[in-house]
């Protein structure tokens, strides 16, 4: 497919780890962004997804056509702003709302954020599920230049990326008689509000520090970027708070690091699950397939391990809930919060909720 950028005010590309080289028109800041090139086939919520801290360290492809069409306002962050090193789209559009403050290349450009617009995004969708993800280069640089770059540049999986979207230290949120201890491994503010909500007092921690939440009534680990493998050591704390048999959940890569804790192996998918319109079929509790969110790039293998599967997500068979037969222990692989994205699966939180209420 030809994609014609002629008449473009600047000219951007995409350099993929292997040589491939998209054209476009350059949009946001004029730079350059090095990370792993992944896809995302959600059709709403864009200013959520590029705010999610998991994202970090990445560089997002949109493969809805047109971005942008509803603009940019604060009500619609899920961080202190944009976490994704870059974007590829195939056209970013003038907004239409009346919530809008700016227009979505205005605000990359303010957040310091490159992208290319006018991509053949099939064609590189296409090849990211044909090849897996790749690292890649964003920027106005000639590819030969983008491509030394990159050569030169550590891989996604090498790079510990919690500690740059973590709290530094701790922080107490909202009132009430019940304590839930977040370990902030990069959580999104959706999930801190279905948390308030619920008339708990909320202590976020550092994803290093995971004891100074021991004392609450439950402990729950967050989503967040990068590879999990990397966290060997928040398992180990992990696997001692578990000793304690007090009430544990995790989401995205708070589920792994949990199942890293009690023994499970991680992999990585070929092209990962990103995506607000994905199914997850219930084994356990309701029985239920449900349309849900996900931005996970790892997943679980749960052999030899003493967590049993809940959920999974029918096209592939990716587990995507954790349970503990004895232990009040309760995970999910996609996002229960959605944001953007259906909430059907907003009674976990009333389900973790429940359990520390049994244990307190």
């Amino acid at each position: 497919m030809h994609i014609d950028v002629s008449g473009a005010n600047n000219r951007g590309y995409l350099v993929l780890e292997d040589g491939t080289v998209f054209v476009g028109r350059l949009i946001g800041a004029e730079k350059t962004a090095i990370g792993e090139v992944v896809f995302t086939t959600a059709v709403v919520g864009y200013p959520q997804i590029l705010t999610d801290p998991s994202y970090k360290g990445q560089i997002i492809v949109f493969t809805k056509p047109l971005v942008g069409n509803y603009g940019v306002s604060e009500d619609q962050m899920e961080s202190d702003g944009v976490k994704a090193e870059g974007v590829v789209l195939f056209e970013a559009t003038k907004p239409s709302h009346y919530k809008s403050v700016m227009t979505l290349e205005e605000w990359l450009a303010a957040s310091g954020i490159p992208g290319v617009a006018r991509v053949d995004t099939r064609a590189l969708v296409l090849k990211l599920r044909e090849h897996g993800v790749m690292m890649g280069a964003v920027g106005p640089e000639e590819p030969g230049a983008l491509l030394e770059a990159l050569r030169k540049s550590p891989r996604y999986e090498e790079l510990s990326y919690v500690d740059l979207v973590s709290v530094q230290e701790p922080v107490e949120l909202g009132e009430g008689r019940l304590c839930v201890g977040i370990v902030d491994c990069g959580v999104k503010k959706s999930i801190v509000k279905e948390f308030l909500k619920r008339g708990v007092r909320v202590r976020l921690v550092p994803c290093r520090r995971p004891e100074a939440a021991f004392d609450c009534d439950g402990l729950f680990l967050s989503n967040g970027p990068g590879n999990p493998q990397l966290l060997d050591s928040l398992a180990s704390k992990v696997a001692q708070y578990a000793e304690y048999k007090k009430p544990l959940m995790g989401i995205c890569l708070g589920h792994q690091v949990i199942a890293m804790a009690f023994g499970a192996r991680i992999y990585k998918l070929k092209f990962g699950h990103r995506a607000s319109n994905k199914p997850v079929r219930d084994l356990r509790f309701t029985g239920k397939t449900y349309i849900t969110t996900h931005n996970h790039g790892y997943a679980v293998d749960p052999e030899g391990t003493e967590l049993k599967v809940w959920a999974v997500q029918p096209d592939d068979g990716t587990v995507e809930g954790l349970y503990h037969e004895r232990q009040p222990v309760f995970t999910t692989q996609f996002h229960p919060e959605a944001s953007p994205g259906p909430r059907d699966t907003l009674w976990i939180f009333d389900k973790f909720l429940g359990l520390i209420e049994r244990h307190a």
